[in-house]
């Protein structure tokens, strides 16, 4: 509302400006301007600004005392919850539960370091072993300080990862701090067993880039993809693209990087494989084989027919975002030889 109300008042002072402009032209060349002229800019300007706050509150579609009421009502709610909650510790300061709830409770208002000393205490009366507590401590200082996963956030969020080994959060968060330390073995092995467990498809397919990037600084792919045996039908498995950009295009307008996964129609988790390119040399040859699987158990197998998409990102980034430009095209792994994918629709 803050921005609105200068804006508001830039506009209100356009229009005095242009209606006082031939209120105050002189009468002659050289000649001085009368007082009544002066009175006119000021009566003029009053009108427009009285005129605008008298009429604008019943022109405008926007329910300002509903939105102000509500506002005010989910403010009250808020603070009354957590009067409510801080008087019950300190009635039971022993209640882990409820130190959990207040670090949500902070969490979600991105009070994050109040979050983080609400779930330091819920650690240390479960003696550091309540996962929540855990992850609750190391998310919360990540999220504030992405350097504290290089300390106690991070010791925090690995020996969650030790009590609870298949929990999710506790594997991206244990994985994010082996990164951030540089352990990329580590980090790739967190990720390639979250990614294991069909994770969404928009945070498995930025799982999938992430490790694809740890391959490359390693300096070759790492996992089973690559200890297949030469003379396996997968090893033969590939699909060969030529994707160029639709007509409408303007070549120079794009960036970001450009997306290929290859997928069964209408299947979630993880693609078959995919790569993310550089943008530019269009039109470009690209070939998806068994190399670029993250998954021993999904690779590119002769005989699949497959949904391949191409999509620009503009973010960089491996999840869908509105205005990104794809394409799609379906291929038979095997029998298809060098196939054309156009690039010509947009993310709505």
């Amino acid at each position: 509302m803050t921005l609105f109300g200068v804006i508001a008042a830039l506009m209100a002072a356009c229009c005095v400006w242009l209606l006082a402009r031939p209120l105050m032209k002189r009468p002659a060349v050289g000649g001085p301007r009368s007082p009544s002229q002066a009175i006119s800019v000021a009566v003029t300007a009053a009108v427009v600004i009285i005129a605008i706050g008298t009429v604008y509150p019943f022109a405008s579609n926007w329910h300002w005392r509903d939105a102000e009421r509500a506002a005010a009502a989910n403010s009250a709610s808020g603070n009354d919850m957590l009067d409510r909650l801080e008087r019950h510790l300190r009635s039971a300061p022993e209640d882990i539960e409820g130190w959990l709830t207040l670090g949500r409770f902070h969490g979600s208002r991105q009070e994050l370091y109040l979050a983080a000393d609400a779930y330091d205490h819920a650690l240390h009366l479960s003696n550091g072993s309540n996962v929540e507590a855990l992850l609750g401590f190391g998310e919360s200082l990540a999220l504030a300080d992405q350097t504290a996963l290089n300390g106690r956030a991070g010791e925090m969020l690995e020996r969650a990862v030790s009590l609870d080994a298949r929990n999710p959060r506790a594997l991206w968060w244990s994985g994010a701090a082996a990164y951030q330390r540089n352990a990329l073995a580590l980090a790739r092995s967190r990720w390639q067993q979250l990614l294991a467990g069909n994770p969404p498809p928009d945070i498995a397919q930025i799982l999938t880039v992430k490790i694809s990037e740890i391959d490359q600084r390693l300096g070759a792919a790492t996992g089973t993809a690559a200890s297949t045996p030469a003379s396996a039908p997968v090893a033969a498995a590939r699909v060969r693209l030529r994707i160029e950009l639709a007509d409408s295009m303007k070549i120079g307008t794009l960036s970001g990087a450009l997306f290929v996964l290859a997928r069964h129609a209408g299947e979630q988790g993880p693609p078959l494989a995919v790569k993310r390119l550089p943008l530019g040399g269009w039109p470009l040859e690209v070939e998806l084989s068994e190399q670029d699987s993250m998954i021993p158990s999904r690779v590119l197998t002769a005989g699949d027919d497959v949904e391949i998409v191409a999509r620009i990102s503009r973010t960089g980034i491996a999840a869908p975002a509105s205005g990104d430009r794809y394409g799609e095209v379906r291929y038979h792994v095997g029998r298809d030889a060098l196939v054309t994918l156009r690039i010509d629709k947009m993310v709505p």
